[in-house]
């Protein structure tokens, strides 16, 4: 739609448009640095990605649906083990206007405004929706006087994960909520980085993306996204510095040469997912057994030439549900990890009491699925 247009549809919006409820305007800076003034509390929000409504439910955990005027709908495409979780326990769900599909180009303008949203909650980087360059989204937003606040979990995930919850919290007026959970997340992400910034001997590491999407091996993450993790547990990803961005096709050969430690894969297969589909993939998350789990991961390890690689051997295999890039769990990921690359120096580290204490203090779902595995857990099935 041209950008004239769109205009005309803000201006018959901001005429309709109801009174402002009273409440406290603040100004505050966004996780892109941009300064934003809106009025808080809030009451209703848009969501540039469907999967920030875990986020939410840091802040309220007894209903965070009702928040949402609007959203995206790839958290149903992506993660249909997790959304069927929200749908069982707040089936209004599923009332939710979608305000567009999966990426930036699906979504409405028009919809977003229909929906009278007091703010609008995006991805800083973007991904599934707009980010801070839809610059086009975002004049039209402002001139209908919908304040938009960038959030971040993707980008820089350790360090804009507590800013993106404590901003939250201020516009839900749940700002102790916010400040339980920094306090929660910051102890448990220095229970490994106090310790990884010792270490000089980092075990190498291959980073293999969304296993199953493509036919051959392999699709290759590089030092963006999870690949910060590799860096933190104290591992050194084999290909991060040849990777510009966040991914590269490499091939069997160039990995072969590489003969990594250890070998982690993410995991895009879910409960409530096609079953051709899952057969092609690594199956985590929500709803997921541990056997299932570990059956996927040993099958995905059957690719040509994998077999011949020092960390198969070795049973040095692991998988990571994929989600944990866009999600506040990422460090309970982190903690896994470092446990697996450094065993003995993390002998006392708990990762699984650390994932079950999130869900049970600070998500409005139970936990309820296996949201890691390894190789030598399918051998023992």
């Amino acid at each position: 739609m041209k950008f004239n247009r769109l205009l005309s549809f803000v201006a018959a919006a901001v005429l309709c448009a109801t009174t402002a409820r009273a409440g406290e305007t603040i100004t505050l800076t966004d996780v892109a640095g941009r300064e934003v003034t809106v009025e808080v509390p809030i009451k209703h929000m848009i969501l540039g990605e469907g999967r920030f409504l875990p986020s939410i439910g840091i802040l309220d955990p007894e209903n965070p649906v009702r928040w949402i005027a609007g959203m995206m709908g790839e958290f149903k495409q992506l993660d249909p083990g997790s959304y069927a979780q929200y749908e069982a326990k707040f089936p209004e769900i599923d009332d939710i206007p979608l305000i567009g599909r999966s990426g930036e180009a699906t979504f409405s303008v028009e919809k977003a405004l229909t929906v009278e949203p007091d703010v609008a909650i995006f991805g800083m980087s973007g991904g599934h929706g707009p980010g801070s360059k839809s610059h086009e989204i975002l004049s039209v937003l402002g001139a209908a006087h919908i304040p938009v606040v960038m959030i971040d979990f993707r980008s820089k995930p350790f360090e804009n994960t507590p800013k993106s919850i404590r901003i939250l919290g201020k516009l839900m007026g749940k700002e102790d909520r916010a400040e339980a959970f920094v306090k929660f997340y910051e102890e448990n992400l220095h229970k490994v980085t106090d310790k990884t910034a010792q270490i000089t001997d980092k075990p190498s590491v291959f980073l293999e993306s969304r296993v199953g999407l493509q036919q051959n091996c392999c699709e290759a993450m590089g030092n963006e996204m999870i690949g910060k993790f590799v860096e933190l547990a104290g591992g050194n990803n084999v290909f991060g510095d040849e990777i510009p961005g966040v991914i590269a096709q490499v091939s069997i050969e160039q990995l072969l040469l590489k003969n990594p430690d250890y070998y982690v894969t993410t995991a895009v297969g879910s409960a409530g997912l096609d079953p051709e589909l899952n057969s092609k993939r690594i199956v985590l998350g929500a709803s997921t057994s541990a056997q299932q789990a570990a059956a996927s991961l040993a099958h995905s390890m059957e690719r040509t030439g994998l077999s011949e690689l020092s960390a198969v051997k070795s049973g040095h295999v692991y998988s990571v549900w994929h989600h944990v890039y866009n999600n506040p769990i990422n460090v309970t990921t982190l903690q896994a990890m470092a446990k697996w690359f450094h065993p003995e120096t993390f002998a006392d580290l708990d990762p699984d009491a650390t994932l079950r204490t999130f869900f049970e203090r600070f998500q409005a779902v139970d936990l309820n699925g296996v949201y890691w595995i390894g190789l030598d857990q399918a051998s023992s099935l």
